[in-house]
């Protein structure tokens, strides 16, 4: 039985010896071939190669049209004159239609320069003057939500602790509890057609139209979560936003009945529920020690006031976060006070340069929001008859926050006018004093009687 295996091996190996020595005498021929094929095809390349002519002189391309128009042109006619011709000829000066456009406006510029003396005119890039933004974004509290409205949920009243080894021996019965209020996300949006030609002849205005719509998105908030009225009805064309805007730290209650200088009213919550008139708290107001007895104008601050500001703010809400909400006008005046010797108050108090024009007052930052009321001023204030609040001290993290939606539409509409470009912008945001015992409003002059 071996004997026939080994037979049977002996003649697989015998046959694999034939194989290779079969494949090794292919080998050499297929190289040859390989080669032969290979010197065929430069050989070729190098024909093709030997048919090129380099140009004799490598030329920098013209810096503008006129030059590359003007250089064609003087080498045809040195060409024609040494062709020894002396009739008319025909000169081409563009190569095409897109070349003679661009020549023209190259003239066209040379004598644009407005001092006669000709040249290219320089354009700066289109930019868009400053404004003022908002300025409550940054130390308001601000939320996130992708609902249509958004609801306040907070515990008021006490446990009632009390003393006593008996469970409450001398104490009152709880008050705990706890209220909502609920505010509907409000709409702002702006549609406006700018010419085509407008957009593709101007550098960069495009961007800049954007970014300044943008900015005046920020106003128009800033100014409806100061001035406006939620509850009021809509009448013509009203800034603020009425129904439709946001709710207005001067639409806040809280300010006592009658005018009466150095004191403040006390802050509460407001209703509880989901209608559209919860969560109109009362705000702790402070009154002014002198009234400006409603003259338009006047500004009857004293140093004693801003103490007095600071101190009516509870103790538990003097955090870092603490800070004073003013109007340019009402820290102007602040800043002017002068002692019996008429030197700057505020100045001995806090060194001569207390961070530039804004810096703190009395340790607190100062935030200016010239969209706050005036100190004293013609029109009438929302909360109260010819009530004014130029001024806030608060720790604007617990005090206001401000709910946006997660995402703004921004679209460019190239079809909807024809020869213009729209542009649609929107966002959907609400606003809400959240803790009313964690602010402070200065009011600066009297209840008209």
């Amino acid at each position: 039985m071996s004997q026939v295996i080994l037979e049977k091996l002996d003649a697989i190996e015998a046959k694999q010896a034939e194989a290779v020595q079969a494949v090794e005498a292919k080998i050499p021929e297929a190289i040859a071939a390989v080669q032969a094929e290979m010197a065929e095809k430069f050989s070729a390349f190098e024909a093709k190669l030997a048919t090129v002519q380099a140009p004799a002189i490598i030329r920098a391309p013209a810096k503008t049209v006129r030059d590359d128009v003007n250089r064609a042109v003087k080498e045809q006619i040195a060409s024609y004159y040494k062709g020894g011709r002396n009739v008319e000829k025909e000169l081409k000066m563009f190569a095409d239609e897109s070349q003679y456009d661009a020549y023209l406006q190259e003239a066209s510029a040379l004598t644009a320069g407005g001092n006669n003396q000709g040249g290219r005119t320089g354009y700066d890039p289109t930019f868009v003057a400053l404004r003022l933004a908002n300025p409550m974004r940054g130390i308001s509290r601000t939320v996130a939500t992708d609902g249509s409205s958004y609801q306040f949920r907070v515990k008021t009243g006490n446990a009632g602790a009390a003393w006593g080894y008996t469970i409450q021996n001398n104490g009152a019965t709880t008050t705990e509890d706890t209220s909502i209020w609920q505010l509907v996300l409000q709409d702002l949006n702006v549609q406006f057609p700018i010419r085509t030609a407008a957009l593709d002849d101007i550098d960069g205005l495009e961007a800049n139209v954007v970014d300044d719509m943008l900015v005046e998105f920020a106003q128009s908030e800033a100014l409806s979560m100061v001035q406006n009225n939620d509850q009021a009805a809509q009448s013509g064309t009203n800034p603020y936003g009425g129904l439709n805007g946001l709710r207005g730290l001067d639409q806040y209650a809280g300010s006592n009945a009658t005018y009466a200088g150095g004191t403040t009213s006390t802050a509460a919550f407001g209703t509880s529920g989901t209608g559209s008139t919860t969560g109109l708290h009362s705000l702790a107001t402070y009154d002014q020690l002198t009234s400006n007895v409603n003259t338009v104008g006047a500004n009857a601050i004293q140093y004693k006031d801003v103490i007095n500001l600071i101190y009516a703010l509870p103790q538990q809400y003097w955090t870092p976060n603490a800070k004073f909400m003013v109007n340019p006008i009402l820290a102007q005046a602040i800043r002017g006070l002068q002692d019996t010797n008429g030197r700057p108050i505020f100045n001995s108090v806090e060194s001569l340069n207390p961070d530039g024009i804004i810096g703190q007052l009395l340790g607190f930052d100062v935030v200016m929001n010239k969209y706050l009321d005036n100190p004293s001023q013609a029109t009438t204030g929302s909360a109260g008859t010819n009530s004014l609040y130029p001024m806030y001290f608060a720790d604007f993290s617990r005090f206001h926050t401000i709910i946006d939606r997660l995402n703004m539409v921004m679209r460019r509409y190239d079809q909807t006018l024809p020869g213009y470009i729209t542009f649609y912008g929107e966002k959907r945001l609400a606003t809400s004093v959240r803790d009313p015992n964690a602010g402070v409003r200065y009011r600066s002059t009297g209840t008209s009687t």
